[in-house]
């Protein structure tokens, strides 16, 4: 196989992994606060950004500390649009290891679940989001 071929190769495989990604299903595009984050100034809100076809069916974001004991507010809410948002509040929490953990339901039936974690750190510190 000649360089042309190959990298023509390389190209249609890409753009066929692109294209896949776009159509995914529930696929987790953001989130706030985001995945090994610090943060000195939480606010209390989570919000988890999915692609669309996201059901209505039960979904589900729990939040709780280093020592697994639940911190959010047990508000979960999903907002429908063109990029469906799952949000919840949490108490104020204490400096240390938090984890978010979420499950939706695909319109096909398809769950979508995983674990975020971030940690709040001391405010007294000065520092703000680190990524």
């Amino acid at each position: 196989m000649n360089n042309k071929t190959t990298n023509t190769l390389v190209a249609a495989l890409a753009l066929i992994g692109f294209s896949l990604a776009c159509h995914a299903e529930g696929v987790l595009l953001k989130s706030e606060p985001k995945d090994n984050t610090e943060i000195a100034n939480f606010d209390g809100n989570i919000k988890l950004w999915f692609s669309g076809n996201v059901s209505e069916r039960s979904p589900s974001l729990v939040v709780v500390n280093g020592h697994g004991k639940r911190v959010d507010n047990a508000d979960t809410r999903l907002v429908l649009g063109e990029r469906h948002r799952l949000t919840a509040s949490t108490q104020v929490l204490q400096p240390g290891p938090h984890a978010i953990r979420y499950r939706v339901v695909t319109e096909d039936g398809l769950i979508v679940s995983g674990v975020l974690k971030f940690t709040v750190t001391d405010n007294t510190t000065g520092t703000e989001a680190k990524p």
